[in-house]
């Protein structure tokens, strides 16, 4: 028989572990979001079989004044398991079109490194020749 402090320790460990299980799958990303299921891709080009699509922006959108852009190459774990997704990438942009800052703001983690790698390579042209700030929206969907 177990002693009432050793019934209470195992009752404050369940509910840790519980409210530990609660929180990650608040935070987990939604399964509308996110194609997570196993599909083996055949052959050996991690490339193969994904297109980036542009979506028409915001009022925070700055792409239209983009004169060079740098595609993010497709995460081979994500092809691997056929992840798909939208990401949004905040960036700051000086007057003579070169980006000082970008941050991840919106998407599935796995794209996050080659969406910040790719966001810090574009140029823009400012309209009014000052600063600009806005975000650049890469979507990743892989080719039925």
């Amino acid at each position: 028989m177990r002693s009432p402090v050793h019934r209470r320790a195992l009752g404050k460990s369940w509910r840790a572990f519980l409210l530990t299980a609660i929180l990650l799958t608040a935070v987990s990303p939604s399964k509308s979001s996110v194609n997570t299921e196993f599909h083996p891709i055949a052959g050996n080009d991690p490339l193969r079989g994904w297109r980036l699509t542009r979506v028409d922006g915001n009022q925070t959108d700055i792409e239209r004044y983009a004169t060079a852009e740098v595609q993010p190459a497709y995460p081979e774990t994500a092809q691997k398991y056929r992840i798909e997704g939208t990401v949004k990438v905040q960036v700051a942009v000086n007057r003579e079109g070169k980006v000082i800052r970008a941050a991840f703001i919106q998407g599935h983690t796995v794209f996050r490194s080659v969406s910040l790698d790719a966001a810090k390579q574009w140029q823009f042209r400012s309209p009014n020749n000052t600063d600009m700030e806005g975000t650049i929206t890469f979507v990743f969907k892989l080719k039925s």
